[in-house]
């Protein structure tokens, strides 16, 4: 074979590698705000409850350092309201976080607290004041409640090249964002919920990369969950993923260690040392 028939044999093959690797173009697909908006809460109806295993890893600064923590945590999610998660290493308890619908209680082991086994607790409305592993912000993450949120007087649709954008406002004349719905336009799923704080700032900023079918439901498996105020993300797997009815009363009756520091999230914050309430065994 001559130099040049074997220089153009090379670029031959080149030439069909490269087209072996060029992906397929992306259909894009058509649908308007309603349509968007009920195919999504027709999911979510088909998911009163979650459990699953999930593979976390949490990213945090601490001292003005940028860390991460993997773990491995077992999550219950029941609609509306009511959450559980619970991780342990060494058959010792490390965070546990419980809301049965109108209070909440952040277990965290004095490893990740500080010195001493310490339980965070209050009413939904007091939920601001607490930023760690917040409940409300889980179960938005994770349960895929009804759009629009509470509180919507107006919604606003953008149609981009690749995607779907509803932006939720409150109010009147002074419109405040409440949240913001991005969908992508190949699959017309729920690709990132934001949500927005009282004085318009992002608080919480959820990306689904990945679904799985369970039971007939499109259920998240792969979820970036960032808290931008807070400094803190946490990337999931969800791994054997149950959806089902009611699930027992038990999961939402918090229960743990009875010499933990109770700290009662409230107007006046208080300090309980040592005290039962809402730390039990």
């Amino acid at each position: 074979m001559s130099r040049n028939t074997l220089l153009a044999a090379l670029v031959l093959m080149a030439g069909c590698a490269g087209a072996r690797r060029e992906a397929a173009a992306p259909v894009y697909r058509t649908a308007g705000a309603g349509e968007l908006v009920a195919s999504y809460n027709d999911n979510a109806s088909k998911i009163p409850s979650l459990s699953a295993n999930i593979e976390m890893t949490i990213y945090y600064t601490e001292e003005g350092r940028r860390k991460r923590y993997g773990a491995e945590a077992w999550l219950d999610v029941e609609k509306p309201g009511r959450l559980r998660l619970k991780h342990d290493a060494i058959g010792r308890e490390l965070f546990y976080v419980v809301s049965d619908g109108s209070r909440f209680w952040v277990a965290l082991d004095r490893s990740v607290a500080g010195g001493e086994d310490t339980v965070y607790t209050g009413a939904f409305k007091d939920l601001e004041k607490e930023s760690f592993l917040r409940p409300d912000r889980l179960l938005a993450a994770f349960s895929l409640l009804p759009l629009p949120p509470a509180g919507t007087s107006q919604t606003v649709f953008q149609a981009y090249n690749d995607r779907y954008v509803l932006e939720f406002l409150e109010g009147t004349e002074a419109l405040r964002v409440l949240a913001r719905a991005t969908f992508d336009r190949t699959s017309l799923s729920l690709a990132r919920y934001e949500v927005f704080d009282e004085e318009s700032r992002l608080a919480l900023d959820v990306e689904y990369q990945k679904y799985m079918n369970v039971s007939g439901a499109e259920v998240p498996e792969l979820v970036s969950i960032d808290w931008p105020l807070d400094g803190m993300s946490v990337a999931a797997k969800v791994e054997k993923a149950k959806v089902g009815g009611e699930l027992p009363a038990r999961l939402w009756q918090f229960q743990w260690r009875k010499d933990a520091r109770v700290i009662e999230l409230a107007p006046a914050m208080t300090i309980h040392e040592g005290s039962d309430d809402g730390a039990g065994e």
